[in-house]
């Protein structure tokens, strides 16, 4: 019956089931595990690709991760702001994205971009000594973040 009158009633309807769509998947999203609540600080990556190599992020303050609720990521990448969705797995799992970002011109040498790219490529994650580690597959690559004090 709703769909009828929703039917009769014309075009201003149309973006209510995508609300409800949103609002059900927030209601069912997995919880943020507590061990990553807080602001996190991206101080490395290693990259498989790149033989091994670590990058040191220079200016960690610039590049921060956050799970404000479940369901949720937010990223400060530079000069660049993302979202998006996560859902949380067993043993360390997650699912990141799709994210939306701001397309601000950050300067030279900025690691916007990458670190947007590699955070939504990540697909677990896992606490060593103190350090969020988000790890992509295959061992492709792991960014490393510091809790923000």
């Amino acid at each position: 019956m709703v769909a009828a009158l929703w039917a009769a009633a014309g075009p201003w309807h149309a973006g209510v089931p995508n609300l409800l769509a949103g609002a059900q998947a927030a209601a069912t999203a997995s919880p943020v595990p507590p061990a990553l609540q807080g602001v996190w600080r991206w101080v490395s990556a290693t990259s498989a690709t790149d033989g091994g190599k670590r990058l040191s992020v220079a200016t960690p303050d610039r590049y921060t991760l956050t799970f404000p609720e479940a369901g949720h990521i937010a990223l400060k990448a530079d000069c660049n702001r993302a979202a998006g969705g996560v859902t949380f797995g067993d043993d360390g799992a997650l699912k990141i994205g799709p994210m939306a970002m701001t397309r601000a011109m950050c300067p030279p040498g900025s690691l916007s971009d990458r670190f947007a790219q590699d955070v939504e490529r990540s697909t677990h994650w896992s606490i060593e000594n103190g350090a969020l580690l988000l790890t992509q597959p295959g061992s492709a690559g792991t960014l490393r973040f510091l809790r923000q004090l």
